[in-house]
């Protein structure tokens, strides 16, 4: 029992070796392939197994203006029957006087980032291997796509949601099925529910590279004319979407492609993502006569990364690109988004923007640095220049639904840096850590600069500063 409750609560084992897993569930580690609460404790050695962990986390900020503190109290299960089924689940309390960013973010959005608009939290998942080829997972929390610190296709930014996983492990493949339904929280009947389904075909052309191809399709439950409810041809297991979507109506739903490469070499990993989120070609072959380069319906983004390690010191560089609109819907209420939150990258679209981190571990010590850098563009009062993925498209400050000559980092060209400086000490399970925190947000209309210093202790890791 204390060797699961080392392992479960020994904070960031960092390890590149290995194979890579673009598909994970919980809260992303850039550093760390496929570790989650439900690996970490399935090293137990009998047939049925059954484990319960406390969860702790506090943290108190402090800067020129104000003293604010977070915590989190809360407990994990874990149990595995015949080997066969594995149920884990956490519960989160969530309170504190929170640091002005999340209050910022609160005032906005209306959630606690990565929460829902209570302070409870309670993730859950079952997973039943079938046999050597079929696992399905069941339950409620959230999934990541790919090897960096950010994904454009999935990402674990938004709160936890329900959900039905399939997994299809034959050779080199890894097929994956997820059925999701995501909320708009402000809405009271139509339009607060919205499904989604999303596949992920992942092959390993060689022992060292991985290529995946992503495709997903989210609707409105029930809109003020029809009530749709979860349409069943979107259970189709077989990828891709948009013969089904065009035999439907292209009006269906939103829809998303995108494609995901990694490879590996020695100590290092190389992978990347493109999204493809609209694509109009036709106005030119129109000949409209307003026709010009940048149609607003041409929504796509990139990323690019590198990780590695030398000399024991593990260190990540991610470069993201997302086009203006992307994400958007002309419905509003079809945004690829959950409970106020962006479902791919935080910062929404219109952006672009460079991550480097770096972590060193020596003994019970780890020493952690994590830089980000963005330009955006966004929006002044009653225009709509692309980063908001809440605004509809016909809204277009650059002309509505003929909007061209649209570029990244339109409207109100803003610079937001981060600075995140940690150390911490692991003793008999517990975290203690202390850290500086620096973020800058500057523009024409705006000149905006934070410094915070945190003490804490903690038994998982937790985010209370906003990076974007």
């Amino acid at each position: 029992m204390k060797r699961h409750f080392s392992i479960l609560l020994f904070l960031f084992p960092i390890v590149l070796n290995g194979q890579i897993t673009t598909f994970k569930s919980g809260d992303n580690n850039p550093f760390l392939e496929n570790y989650s609460t439900e690996t970490a404790v399935c090293n137990a050695d009998t047939a049925n197994h059954l484990s319960i962990f406390p969860r702790l986390f506090s943290v108190g900020n402090f800067n020129e203006n104000e003293t604010s503190s977070s915590y989190i109290v809360g407990a994990s299960l874990y149990a595995n029957l015949k080997n066969k089924i594995t149920i884990t689940s956490t519960f989160d309390y969530l309170g504190g006087n929170h640091n002005i960013l999340i209050k910022e973010f609160q005032d906005s959005l209306g959630v606690f980032p990565g929460f829902e608009r209570e302070s409870k939290r309670w993730q859950m998942n079952i997973n039943y291997q079938i046999n050597k080829f079929i696992t399905i997972d069941v339950g409620k929390g959230k999934h990541f796509v790919g090897n960096g610190y950010r994904s454009l296709l999935l990402s674990d930014a938004s709160s936890i949601y329900p959900y039905l996983k399939i997994t299809t492990e034959f050779g080199r493949v890894k097929y994956y099925n997820l059925y999701t339904t995501f909320l708009n929280p402000n809405m009271v009947d139509y339009g607060r529910k919205k499904h989604a389904t999303i596949h992920f075909l992942d092959f390993a052309i060689t022992k060292n590279i991985n290529i995946g191809v992503f495709e997903s399709i989210l609707w409105q439950s029930k809109s003020e004319e029809v009530d749709k409810g979860f349409e069943f041809a979107y259970m189709s297991p077989v990828i891709f979407y948009r013969p089904v979507e065009f035999s439907m109506g292209s009006n269906k739903g939103n829809a998303l492609m995108g494609a995901h490469f990694n490879a590996s070499y020695k100590r290092s990993v190389f992978y990347g993502q493109a999204m493809l989120d609209d694509l109009n070609i036709s106005r030119q072959k129109d000949r409209d006569e307003d026709f010009s380069g940048g149609f607003f319906q041409n929504k796509f983004a990139f990323q690019l990364g590198v990780k590695s390690e030398y000399k024991g010191v593990k260190f990540l560089c991610e470069y993201n690109q997302v086009q203006p609109y992307t994400y958007g819907h002309r419905t509003i209420l079809q945004n690829y988004s959950h409970n106020n939150q962006a479902v791919a990258h935080p910062l929404g679209a219109n952006f672009k923007e460079v991550v480097a981190m770096g972590e060193y571990k020596k003994d019970k010590w780890n020493f952690r640095v994590k830089i980000t850098a963005a330009k955006v563009g966004l929006d002044s009062l009653n225009t709509h220049y692309g980063q908001n993925i809440f605004a509809t498209d016909f809204d277009a400050s650059t002309g509505g639904q003929y909007s061209y000559g649209n570029k990244n980092g339109q409207g109100v060209l803003t610079s937001l840096n981060t600075m995140q400086a940690e150390v911490s000490y692991n003793f008999k399970g517990l975290d203690f850590f202390t850290s500086a925190f620096y973020k800058s947000k500057k523009s024409d209309l705006l000149d905006q600069t934070f410094l915070f210093y945190s003490i804490g202790l903690r038994t998982f890791p937790f985010r209370v500063f906003t990076d974007y």
